[in-house]
């Protein structure tokens, strides 16, 4: 799991998508990413940032843990003027002077270059912090890392990297707008199976995920949080009456999430995962008549073989997300004046972040493509008014993002162009 978010970061249903892609709208600047490594619940042993492993065999901020270099990487890094760079790399850390913070150098001597610290403040790394290193290298494309408050490890990369991560987040939408149809009769074909096979349980959830956007869930969070999402749902988070399923649990942060979705397949397809023994709602039966719980990486896996193409089920959350914004910003002239036109986008953000149930913040920075918001800004959405009313089915309306993500959303270095990047 390490090994593929370090990958990650080196970029770092038939009905049931017509349904999820139809409402569109409806149901980090912080550059500091989550999830770097799933912590537990506290460190044992050191605190010093230079310890190597943790009693729960999580190393620390300088281990070799995560952002190891493929020759990829450290080429793009190149191209974007900047230097690709592991986290042991980093030797700034900061301590605590007063009300503020000193930065410490790897000679062990405070840093007074203004220049350099000012660099530093503007990673505006949260206050709490801990065991927070620093890149010396202002053109290095990882600026900073630190443990939060849960004990995950949290990432700061280079501004220019970003748009590294924009460009995987494109040629993601790309290829789920384009594996939609395939995915649909996939899902189609899977629950209308009366068995309930790993396929069936796999491709209930998926079904689930379409309509109601909620997270995908993992055990570590069920185990360490008590929070829960469509993998990890309880039977008794779950409540079927005719076509309407009603959806109330404890999310990632502990928001108590409360969703009604209306669909008759998904409701047919609950009731016999409901009857296997267990508390858990998407479990399996093997021939043996064992019964086993799903786990959010089998369900990946399940995706990517009805897709047929690298994807997994955040990208329905990103998808969700982006074409809310999209929706709501195409039906809106852009306001003349630049604090107006943020407000506008910000409206729009806002409806979107309420149905993914995180805050504007997040859902802008991880989940809606910046390239909805330039083309908004830009007048370009203008142009595809037209085949956004056309685009009635919700595959075209997709593929209609897409193109629009293709227009606006493609870095200059992207087409072989090379620039150095200063660190912001």
């Amino acid at each position: 799991m390490a090994a593929a978010k370090a990958r990650a970061d080196a970029g770092n249903s038939a009905d049931g998508i017509r349904v999820f892609i139809s409402k569109f709208g409806g149901c980090k600047d912080t550059r500091m990413y989550r999830g770097a490594t799933s912590a537990t619940s506290a460190r044992a042993g050191s605190h010093s940032p230079s310890t190597k492993a943790s009693a729960s065999g999580e190393q620390s901020p300088t281990g070799k843990f995560r952002n190891g270099a493929t020759p990829h990487a450290i080429v793009l890094a190149k191209r974007l003027g900047l230097r690709y760079v592991t986290s042991d790399a980093l030797s700034i850390r900061r301590t605590r002077r007063g009300r503020g913070w000193i930065y410490i150098g790897h000679n062990q001597h405070p840093i007074r270059d203004p220049k350099i610290i000012r660099r530093l403040a503007r990673l505006a790394v949260p206050p709490a912090y801990a065991e927070v290193l620093y890149a010396a290298d202002p053109h290095a494309h990882l600026q900073a890392v630190g443990r939060d408050a849960a004990g995950r490890l949290q990432y700061r990369y280079h501004s220019r990297w970003e748009d590294v991560r924009e460009l995987r987040k494109s040629r993601r939408l790309a290829r789920l707008a384009d594996a939609l149809p395939r995915i649909e009769r996939r899902i189609a074909q899977r629950l209308a199976s009366e068995q309930c096979t790993r396929e069936f349980a796999c491709a209930a959830i998926i079904d689930l995920v379409t309509r109601s956007a909620i997270r995908a869930g993992n055990e570590t969070y069920t185990r360490l949080r008590g929070t829960r999402g469509a993998v990890t749902l309880l039977k008794s988070n779950v409540t079927v009456r005719g076509k309407v399923i009603t959806l109330k649990f404890r999310s990632k942060g502990g928001k108590i999430i409360t969703k009604e979705v209306a669909a008759v397949r998904l409701a047919r397809a609950i009731r016999p995962l409901s009857r296997l023994p267990g508390r858990r709602l998407f479990q399996h039966q093997l021939d043996n008549g064992e019964v086993r719980t799903v786990t959010a990486h089998e369900v990946n896996i399940c995706l990517r073989e009805m897709a047929g193409t690298s994807i997994s089920l955040k990208d329905f959350r990103t998808l969700l997300a982006s074409a809310g914004v999209l929706e709501t910003l195409a039906r809106v002239k852009p306001a003349p004046r630049e604090r107006q036109r943020r407000k506008q986008v910000r409206a729009a953000v806002c409806a979107a972040a309420d149905d993914l149930a995180n805050t504007p913040t997040i859902c802008r920075k991880s989940y809606v493509h910046e390239s909805v918001v330039r083309a908004f800004e830009q007048g370009v959405l203008e142009r595809f008014s037209t085949s956004l009313k056309r685009s009635r089915s919700p595959i075209r309306r997709a593929r209609v993002l897409a193109e629009i993500i293709a227009t606006v959303g493609k870095p200059s270095w992207s087409a072989g162009q090379r620039g150095s990047a200063r660190a912001r």
